[in-house]
């Protein structure tokens, strides 16, 4: 049975009742299993080490049976109690004048300091680490409040980047390179505004996306199904742990074929062609890391496969049927996202663009002009030789002007 069959079955033995039920406990499967494999990487366009860790936003209206995506937690707790299990036993063994290491963690809640999520991420190296909350609005306090928010930290993890901080207590140095860590969570759309705020800063468009606004129905109580949720979650659960022992002690790199890489280049030609075509006020941000993300839930697919067939090779090659999952699951959420950012209320992203007087001056200047023929059409519009090079610097910057040479320009 394919990988996409087996989660499918896992999303139907959890109660899942319409196809969109189902694709929100796939994607929050996913995101659980890239959590749990950060050995597991593929090269990014940038031909650099990349893993595959995912963050996850379910956005729904109360009773809209986000609860089962939040219920996937018990997936990773086999993990979480043996890597506590261990921390606790290595304290033990401590001398009570020895100096404690930082603490190793596998489950977070939203509700943590900058200080500990730095902490964490610089204990846990290749250690499993997500944040998992059934609350949006909690972690969203803890990541925003004045000078101790960690958004810009979770922002760099995403990608792995270089993390450090300093404890002013005995001037320790912390630094997590490389670091690896997945986050899921839910809430409200209320709670989902205050969450992804400011869009601009490029947190939210880091998601993969479920939303379901749809005004909440009364769901008749009823006898279980023939499989019970609780018994398919702790047999899978038994699966999750397998699958970190399977890769936690050797690098494995994923590879795609030339034609997998042809199809991501033909949707993100198609999404901004479609963008453009629209005139929409969408970031491509959102557009971009949704690409990227069909590798790591392809990555995080071709890494399931492996470990059902016992293949232990360096090197995997993501077949076309995990592929085309990964672009699924992938699309979906992509059409979710483009739901949810055409009602959220904040503006949406701070642009650089012209104002009346910087358009008119543009207008003015010929196709090729030189900094001294700028100077003189500003002249003549009262415009000083500094407001002029400011509106040089702007020119260039928005694509408006193209610097030739030290003080020619062309227009593009």
């Amino acid at each position: 049975m394919r990988v996409e069959e087996l989660i499918k079955d896992f999303a139907s033995a959890l109660g899942a009742e319409n196809p969109q039920e189902e694709m929100a406990i796939i994607k929050g499967f996913m995101t659980l299993s890239s959590a749990l494999i950060p050995t597991v990487q593929f090269k990014d366009r940038d031909h650099r080490n990349t893993r595959a860790n995912l963050y996850y936003a379910v956005v729904g209206n109360a009773g809209s049976n986000k609860s089962r995506i939040g219920k996937l937690e018990k997936l990773i707790m086999p993990v979480h109690n043996q890597v506590r299990s261990s921390e606790d036993a290595l304290r033990a063994a401590l001398d009570k004048n020895d100096k404690r290491p930082p603490r190793k963690n596998v489950l977070l809640s939203g509700n943590i300091t900058r200080a500990r999520v730095i902490e964490h991420l610089c204990a846990n190296k290749d250690t499993p680490l997500i944040i998992i909350d059934s609350e949006m609005d909690s972690i969203t306090t803890s990541m925003q409040v004045d000078h101790g928010g960690f958004r810009a930290e979770l922002r760099k993890v995403y990608h792995g980047e270089f993390i450090g901080s300093s404890k002013k207590t005995d001037d320790e140095l912390l630094e997590a390179d490389f670091p690896h860590m997945s986050i899921l969570v839910t809430g409200t759309y209320d709670q989902a505004v205050k969450y992804l705020a400011p869009i601009g800063d490029g947190f939210a468009s880091r998601h993969l996306y479920d939303v379901n606004l749809k005004p909440s129905a009364f769901t008749p109580y009823g006898k279980p199904g023939s499989r019970s949720p609780e018994s398919t979650l702790n047999l899978w659960a038994k699966h999750f742990h397998k699958l970190w022992e399977f890769f936690s002690k050797r690098s494995v790199e994923v590879k795609f074929s030339e034609t997998q890489l042809q199809q991501i280049n033909d949707l993100g030609y198609q999404w901004e062609k479609d963008i453009k075509a629209q005139n929409e006020d969408n970031s491509l941000d959102f557009l971009f890391r949704h690409l990227l993300m069909a590798f790591k839930v392809a990555t995080t697919a071709t890494a399931w496969s492996a470990y059902f067939e016992n293949d232990v090779s360096e090197e995997l090659k993501c077949n076309d049927d995990e592929f085309a999952f990964a672009m699924h699951v992938i699309q979906d959420s992509y059409r979710h996202l483009q739901d949810l950012y055409a009602v959220l209320p904040m503006k949406k992203e701070l642009k650089v663009s012209l104002n009346e007087t910087e358009l008119h001056i543009l207008h003015e200047l010929d196709q090729e002009f030189t900094t001294d023929q700028a100077y003189e059409i500003g002249r003549k519009n009262g415009l000083s030789e500094r407001r002029v090079r400011e509106y040089l610097k702007k020119y260039v910057v928005t694509g408006s002007v193209q610097r030739k040479s030290q003080g020619k320009y062309i227009k593009t």
